[in-house]
């Protein structure tokens, strides 16, 4: 099973998630803390997490960029 992140804040003791899990009652999980002072001093649970969320990169998107990087290639001077 591929790991999820799921979002969410303490309240009361209790961790509130902003959207329902997909998970079964009794499911076990680990919950790292972060803070948004830690996210943007580039803590690496706040990285790890970030590329977990990152959007899909269509291959095409790829092969366009690879591409355009050829064509601006210039020889060494």
């Amino acid at each position: 099973m591929t790991p999820a992140t799921y979002h969410g804040v303490v309240r009361g003791g209790a961790i509130l998630l902003e959207a329902p899990a997909p998970l079964p009652d009794g499911t076990e999980v680990l919950v790292t803390p972060t803070t948004e002072e830690a996210a943007r001093r580039g803590h690496p649970t706040a990285l790890l997490a970030a590329l977990k969320v990152a959007p899909a990169v269509p291959a095409e998107w790829v092969d366009e960029l690879e591409a355009l990087i050829e064509q601006g290639r210039r020889p060494p001077a």
